[in-house]
């Protein structure tokens, strides 16, 4: 006998495919923004107390937009 109710419509698989994906993307970014751009962030706001100037975040920022390219969410 076939339980109905836990037959998945084409939209619900559809639906958990593009969870799948998103989670997948956001795990690793978070994975190379703590590896990669993170520490790029602390040493230019280091760098910068220490000269007593406003930090140069242009390489963290350049980093965070590689990243987001590198791992895309889904559509």
């Amino acid at each position: 006998m076939i339980d109905w109710s836990k037959v998945k419509t084409a939209e619900q698989q559809a639906q958990e495919r593009w969870q799948a994906a998103y989670d997948t993307a956001i795990a690793a970014r978070i994975l190379a923004y703590e590896k990669e751009s993170d520490p790029l962030k602390a040493e230019a706001e280091f760098d910068a107390i220490k000269a007593g100037a406003e930090p140069d975040y242009s390489a963290w920022i350049a980093k965070v937009e590689e990243i987001k390219a590198r791992f895309p969410l889904p559509d």
